[in-house]
């Protein structure tokens, strides 16, 4: 098993004016979240336990990192997602190793929440949250 260190993990979103995927800015924590529902279908002969249906799946990813005012070559910037949330345009997205192994998981979301948030004498921060639209893909690379 190969184990890697979390530092590695990235997340790639579109710019908004179009163009390749470009890392998020100073990020330090990314996640990948998939769910699956359920659909009951117990009866009466169920022996008492439940018997279950897979149904709807669903995704989000969030992300967050120190907050940078001036845009880095080469990084998806603040402004960037701000200007996609207020476009309501949904962002095309990579999930997975900044060296590529293994494999990448890509899809479309819409981003839900940013915040920017700066305490005293603190590095400011920024925050998002995106929901997928569509399916997942998974690319060996």
């Amino acid at each position: 098993m190969a184990i890697f260190n979390g530092t590695d993990l990235i997340l790639k979103v579109s710019p908004s004016s179009g163009g390749a995927e470009a890392k998020l800015m100073h990020s330090q924590n990314v996640s990948l979240s998939i769910n699956a529902d359920t659909i009951d279908i117990s009866t009466k002969d169920s022996a008492g336990f439940r018997d279950l249906l897979g149904g709807q799946k669903s995704f989000s990813l969030s992300a967050d990192g120190l907050m940078d005012f001036e845009a880095t070559a080469g990084d998806t910037d603040f402004a960037e997602l701000f200007d996609q949330m207020m476009d309501r345009t949904a962002v095309d997205f990579t999930f997975a190793l900044a060296t590529p192994a293994g494999y990448t998981i890509t899809g479309d979301g819409f981003i839900t929440s940013l915040e920017v948030s700066g305490g005293t004498e603190d590095a400011p921060t920024y925050s998002c949250s995106i929901e997928g639209t569509g399916a997942l893909t998974k690319t060996a690379v």
